[in-house]
């Protein structure tokens, strides 16, 4: 029977799945090194081979008895799998960035051939058949990135500089003229709001503040709700067009 305990990370292995393991285990080296010609730049030899490990176990733990002379296919599958997914989770582009990455390459690897020299953007762009903003999009979505810990300072021998993750700023927190900004625009509002009709006035005071349902407003205006919309909409409708002016 299979078991695990809390601290464990592995699953124990029975005899016969460990026997399983040993024999299957040439098996990863074979498929990471099949596919070494079309892997990206990015992937790691090491990790792929640590994925199909685990994909090789977990065959082996979901085997079923009555099946193991059809193991070795299913196992194969599983660990190209395992690979594969772990090749995933690696790659920052989405399908479409990357086959428009490989596409590039491609261009510029002609017209290199072509002109003799590195081909500007501008001649790639027009190669594309796409304009400006099209091409800077497409730029933007193929920019190869550069992963660092960002807990580490730019200069590790000197303390006195501070990390990355110190250096960057915090977008949750309000800049002084955010600040400055948003009080004059509350201070417009207040201000348009208490030039408007008094029951105008009273509706949005309600509604919005008050945090009232429009029901509510009308019962203690003795309106129909339908009336409380109207007045409503009539006051937004002003506002609108005092803030467009």
């Amino acid at each position: 029977m299979i078991g695990t305990t809390e601290k464990q990370t592995q699953p124990i292995l029975t005899e016969n799945q460990k026997k399983l393991f040993v024999k299957y285990y040439p098996v990863i080296a074979k498929i990471v090194n099949s596919m070494r010609g079309k892997l990206p730049t990015f992937a790691d030899i090491d990790e792929l081979h640590s994925a199909g490990v685990m994909g090789l176990a977990d065959a082996i733990l979901k085997l079923d008895p009555t099946k193991e002379k059809t193991f070795a296919g299913y196992v194969s599958t599983r660990i190209r799998g395992a690979i594969i997914d772990q090749l995933r989770s690696l790659d920052y582009m989405s399908r479409s960035a990357r086959s428009d990455a490989k596409n590039i390459d491609k261009i510029k690897e002609s017209l290199e051939q072509k002109l003799g020299r590195t081909p500007t953007p501008t001649e790639i762009r027009l190669e594309l058949g796409v304009n400006k903003k099209q091409f800077d999009k497409i730029m933007r979505r193929t920019q190869p990135y550069s992963f660092f810990s960002i807990n580490n300072s730019p200069e590790n021998s000197n303390t006195n500089i501070p990390s990355f993750a110190e250096t960057i700023a915090d977008d949750s927190v309000e800049t002084a003229s955010e600040t400055i900004e948003k009080r004059e625009i509350a201070q417009e509002v207040r201000d348009n709001i208490a030039s408007l009709p008094d029951k105008q006035r009273q509706v949005l005071e309600n509604y919005y503040f008050k945090e009232k349902k429009l029901g509510e407003i009308a019962k203690e205006f003795g309106l129909t709700e339908a009336r409380i919309c109207q007045i409503h909409a009539q006051a937004l409708s002003t506002l609108r067009a005092r803030f467009a002016n």
